[in-house]
């Protein structure tokens, strides 16, 4: 016969594993209902591309720029604006500058501006900078200001 107390667990971690499910499922929701709202010359870093489509990208180093977890970040994804004019990007017909990306990303509470340049290439005063694996030769400038 098993022990009152042995029921007792298993019905809570029944219960844990319901509501973590749950969760996950009204998460995916939440992020396609937030890009649905999104004009669709925008796209949301919310890494649900696979399942949810073009307009959803993965999170790549927003939580790293932001200094919170990822799973923090996904709360409040940064959504963009796509480089839909490229005539305005600050490598526009120079083979001198050229540029990986140029823009900004916002989340509800931060506007988060963006310049990956090649690897020696200075980037805007007062910026910080990251260099991540899966763009060996690039180095991401970011400026983080409150919105």
């Amino acid at each position: 016969m098993e022990p009152t107390g042995s029921k007792g667990r298993r019905w809570t971690l029944l219960a844990a594993a319901a509501a973590l499910v749950l969760s996950l499922a009204a998460a995916g929701v939440t992020t396609a209902e937030e890009a649905s709202s999104l004009p669709p010359t925008w796209h949301v870093h919310d890494g649900q591309g696979a399942t949810l489509g073009p307009q959803h990208k993965g999170i790549g180093f927003f939580p790293t720029i932001l200094g919170i977890s990822s799973a923090t970040y996904l709360l409040d994804p940064a959504r963009c604006p796509n480089a839909t004019d490229k005539a305005f990007l600050p490598s526009f017909g120079s083979s001198q500058a050229p540029l990986l990306r140029a823009g900004i990303c916002m989340t509800s509470s931060v506007v988060i501006s963006l310049r990956t340049v090649p690897v020696g290439t200075s980037g805007p005063e007062g910026w910080a900078s990251i260099t991540v694996a899966s763009e060996p030769a690039w180095v991401t400038y970011y400026s983080v200001t409150p919105r």
